[in-house]
C-alpha cells in the first residue's frame, strides 16, 4: 500500500506544497489505493473542499468539522486540510496541540496534516510532524527557524534547484531523518476540482 509507505513507521505526517503542485490529486490517489487493499479501516477529513469531499466519500471518507468530532475514534486515518482552523499551529495553544498528539499515539490514530499555505507549517506544527511528503516548494515560501525549511536546506538529491524542490505532479518525494523516496501517484481525474473553471480572459 503507497500510504504505509508514505507513514513507514511513523504516525503524524504532513502534505506540503504550493498552490496547484498536485496535493490533493495525490492524496486522492492515495486513498484509492489504500482502498483496493483496506475496506474496513476508517477515514475521517477535515477542511477539504466539497467538490473533493463528495468524491471521496465513495472511499468511505467521513467529514468532521471539529476536533470533538474525533471523540473515542481509534484505529483509524486522519486527514486534517487547513491544520491553521484548528489553532494545531498556534503558540496560543499548545495544550491542544499535545492532547491532539497523546490522542493520536493512545489510540492508533494515523495522521496527515497539510495547508495551501506553506507558512501555516511553522516550528510549533512540525515540532510534531515525523515525515514530510513535498511537491513544488521554495526555501523562501518557508518560515526561518522552522523544521521545514531545514529539511528543504538539507535535501541536496535530484529534485533540489535554486533553493526549491520542484517534482511532478505524479510524485510525492518523502523525507525523514532516516530516509528518502519517491511514490508514484497517477492523476485522478474525478479528484481534480479545477478542471472545470472557466477562464475569465
Amino acid at each position: 500500500m503507497k500510504i504505509q509507505k508514505a507513514f513507514g513507521t511513523k504516525k503524524i505526517i504532513a502534505l506540503v506544497g504550493e498552490k496547484n503542485s498536485g496535493k490533493s490529486n495525490n492524496l486522492t490517489h492515495l486513498i484509492e489505493n489504500f482502498r483496493k487493499h483496506n475496506k474496513t479501516t476508517s477515514i475521517y477529513a477535515y477542511g477539504m473542499p466539497e467538490a473533493l469531499i463528495n468524491y471521496l466519500k465513495k472511499f468511505g471518507v467521513k467529514e468532521i468539522s471539529s476536533l470533538k468530532h474525533l471523540i473515542k475514534k481509534e484505529n483509524c486515518l486522519i486527514i486534517i486540510d487547513e491544520m491553521q482552523k484548528l489553532k494545531l499551529n498556534d503558540r496560543r495553544y499548545k495544550d491542544t496541540l499535545q492532547e491532539f498528539v497523546d490522542f493520536v499515539y493512545h489510540n492508533n490514530v494515523w495522521v496527515i496534516l497539510s495547508s495551501p499555505n506553506i507558512r501555516e507549517f511553522n516550528s510549533v506544527i512540525g515540532g510534531v510532524i515525523e515525515r514530510w511528503l513535498l511537491k513544488d516548494i521554495r526555501i523562501d515560501q518557508c518560515i526561518r527557524g522552522s523544521q521545514l525549511r531545514q529539511v528543504i536546506e538539507d535535501y541536496k538529491g535530484r529534485y533540489k534547484s535554486l533553493g526549491s524542490i520542484s517534482i511532478d505532479k505524479d510524485k510525492l518525494l518523502v523525507i525523514d531523518e532516516s530516509e528518502e523516496m519517491i511514490i508514484r501517484c497517477p492523476y485522478v481525474e474525478g479528484a481534480d476540482t479545477k478542471k472545470n473553471l472557466k477562464s475569465i480572459f
